[in-house]
């Protein structure tokens, strides 16, 4: 019955819409007052038509004329959205989460397991918040924005540098039905889950992440645009896409061996800002890049660009630093006018 219903409905609403509109035009013409409440109800008649017919339900809030529209469609309309591999009961698993959290009194780590249940669209941050509200209040994770921008979340799962948030518990089991969680052991460890970042900082800040203009008042105050072509915007773009969430530097190898190599993320920064052709630094920066514990620290692995999450590039950026290095070195045409 309501399958014949709603293509008589569809028909209705199709009719409704200019019928009002055309009243509407009409009263406008006459300028008559008078027809301002048959309009309001024909616009209440034709927006319950089409809305109906969409499948929606109209809701009137404590009796006023203002209507909430449920925006979810028909339970006919959603099997139809839905991918058959993903139609179906959300069905629940219980997993074990073995969560190795650093103790900073004892300077170790020590193994925590906890039982969590989860279903396929689970993250591993959403188990990890699960056992913090429920299970064991004073387990410390660094976490923000749940979604893949803030970087916060940056942790090993199964030895793995990941983004908590955006790994699927599931799909990273162990042994059947077991998750291994660890602290990054790229960075110093502060409790639990969380790592310090003041290093990480202080690296990054190290190679001059910002564009620098000879005129020093002019990054303040501006008086032309900065034009560049797309040749231009594509040399940095793909390395402006870092969210510092560290991943990088836990995946290096060099860095773990090395704490003076300044490491993959703060290097990329640096190729970024110099490959902008709005920057005037050129020569300066590829003389703060010329060290062991810059450029030349770098082995080329590779596990940094694999561990981003974002896309970057950072030891393909690393190989180009080191190519304008040598190129300046040996011909001096780093230009402080790119």
């Amino acid at each position: 019955m309501k399958m014949a219903i709603l293509p008589i409905l569809t028909y209705s609403s199709i009719i409704a819409v200019p019928l009002f509109l055309f009243i509407y035009a009409i009263s406008s013409i006459v300028g008559a007052t008078y027809m301002y409440v048959p309009i309001e109800a024909l616009l209440g008649i034709s927006l319950a038509i089409f809305c109906i017919s969409n499948g929606m339900e109209i809701f009137v809030y404590k009796g006023r004329t203002k209507n909430i529209l449920r925006l979810s469609r028909t339970e006919v309309d959603q099997t139809k959205s839905i991918p058959a591999h993903l139609a179906g009961s959300k069905s629940t698993k219980t997993i074990t989460l073995n969560i190795k959290r650093f103790n900073s009194k004892e300077k170790q780590l020590e193994l925590h397991k906890y039982k969590v249940q989860v279903d396929k669209f689970t993250s591993v941050l959403t188990a990890l918040l699960k056992v913090k509200s429920h299970s064991d209040g004073t387990l410390s994770i660094r976490c923000s924005c749940n979604m893949g921008i803030c970087g916060s979340c940056g942790m090993e799962v199964n030895g793995k540098p990941v983004l908590a948030c955006e790994t699927n518990v599931l799909k990273n089991l162990k042994n059947g039905d077991e998750v291994e969680i660890s602290p990054m052991t790229g960075h110093p460890m502060i409790k639990d889950l969380v790592t310090d970042f003041d290093d990480f900082f202080s690296k990054h800040i190290s190679v001059d992440p910002y564009l620098d203009r000879k005129n020093k008042g002019e990054q303040y105050a501006a008086k032309e645009i900065y034009n560049q072509s797309n040749g231009d915007i594509n040399k940095f773009l793909p390395y402006s896409y870092c969210i510092m969430c560290g991943l990088c530097l836990d995946a290096c190898p060099v860095v773990n061996t090395n704490p003076e190599f300044a490491g993959p993320q703060a290097l990329s920064q640096g190729y970024r800002y110099y490959a902008d052709s709005r920057d005037q630094m050129g020569a300066a920066r590829l003389e703060i890049m010329n060290t062991p514990e810059m450029v030349w620290g770098c082995e080329f692995a590779g596990a940094c660009s694999d561990a981003c999450p974002k896309g970057v590039d950072p030891a393909g950026a690393i190989q180009l630093l080191k190519f304008e290095v040598i190129k300046n070195s040996l011909m001096g045409n780093a230009s402080d006018n790119k």
